[in-house]
């Protein structure tokens, strides 16, 4: 994914790892909702451990056969 990224084939990156990206879209928009409103959104532990629940078990499917669909692509 890295390598895609720093060749700017961003389309390439996010078939490698779509959960990066797409934690990455939560994080911006918490970021501009605490300088917006000057509010700070905590995670709860039981949300951290909800988020880290979900990267391992997205880590684990997509090595599984069942679940090809979850596997990295190449154009």
């Amino acid at each position: 994914m890295l390598y895609s990224l720093i060749k700017l084939d961003v389309y390439q990156a996010f078939r490698y790892n779509p959960l990066v990206f797409i934690l990455l879209i939560g994080y911006i928009l918490i970021f501009i909702y605490n300088l917006i409103f000057s509010k700070k959104i905590k995670l709860s532990k039981r949300n951290i451990y909800l988020l880290l629940f979900i990267v391992i078990l997205y880590g684990v499917l997509r090595n599984i056969p069942g679940f090809t669909y979850l596997k990295p692509t190449t154009i």
